[in-house]
């Protein structure tokens, strides 16, 4: 999943669109023997969700051609003898972006590693969430988007336990030894409030500001997590 999510962001530059890249991840995922694990699942049409600026979440591949500094999200999954993993990057479209967009990004991107930095076993699926609130809001002051967030994986894409973004440390279910779940901070520059678009997937912030992504999956172990996406 790593070798392709990031294949696919090393092709995402201005003037391809999401949908030439979602046709890509189609043949990168045969060249790998697995499946896209998004496709079909829950009727969803593409390999990948495509989320692009204000979008926050599971935007389907179009043909709107990218541009310089935008922000590419590639939420992307994919079975393997049965198992599912589940990776997401937000990607600048030609590298060079305004500082605090970096920074928004970047702030994100922590927040996720301290998070996986917890992951052992008996950690709450509470400390998790204070973790990602303390650094994405408390930290950076961006808004968390307090309805999405990321989830228990294995046979199926979207097992339990739910991994909230907020939260209070000691609080929440009891991860042990050998479980896998995927953390995935979302957040977006403004209030963390969103809308949905008119086919029922893209979920965009309400204000209009720019939206991030990162996520892994990982495997809960006796004193740290593995992650299993990079």
């Amino acid at each position: 999943l790593y070798k392709i999510l990031h294949e696919i962001g090393a092709n995402a530059h201005e003037g391809v669109t999401p949908k030439e890249l979602d046709k890509m991840a189609h043949g990168l995922c045969q060249t790998y023997n697995v499946k896209p694990a998004f496709f079909g699942l829950y009727d969803f049409p593409g390999a990948f969700c495509s989320s692009v600026n204000d979008m926050a979440v599971h935007g389907i591949p179009d043909d709107t051609p990218l541009k310089n500094q935008d922000i590419f999200t590639v939420d992307f999954g994919v079975e393997l003898d049965g198992f599912m993993t589940d990776s997401a990057y937000s990607f600048i479209i030609g590298g060079k972006a305004p500082k605090k967009t970096k920074k928004f990004l970047a702030t994100i991107e922590e927040a996720l590693a301290e998070a996986i930095h917890i992951c052992k076993d008996g950690v709450r699926v509470g400390d998790i969430g204070a973790v990602i609130e303390g650094i994405v809001e408390g930290k950076g002051g961006y808004g968390i988007v307090e309805d999405l967030g990321g989830h228990g994986i294995g046979t199926e894409v979207h097992e339990d336990p739910h991994i909230y973004n907020y939260g209070n440390f000691g609080t929440g279910e009891v991860l042990r030894e050998g479980m896998t779940i995927a953390i995935e901070p979302i957040a977006n520059m403004g209030s963390g409030d969103i809308t949905t678009d008119d086919d029922g997937w893209g979920i965009r912030s309400a204000d209009g500001t720019l939206s991030g992504q990162f996520e892994h999956t990982i495997m809960i172990g006796r004193t740290k997590g593995e992650i299993l996406t990079k």
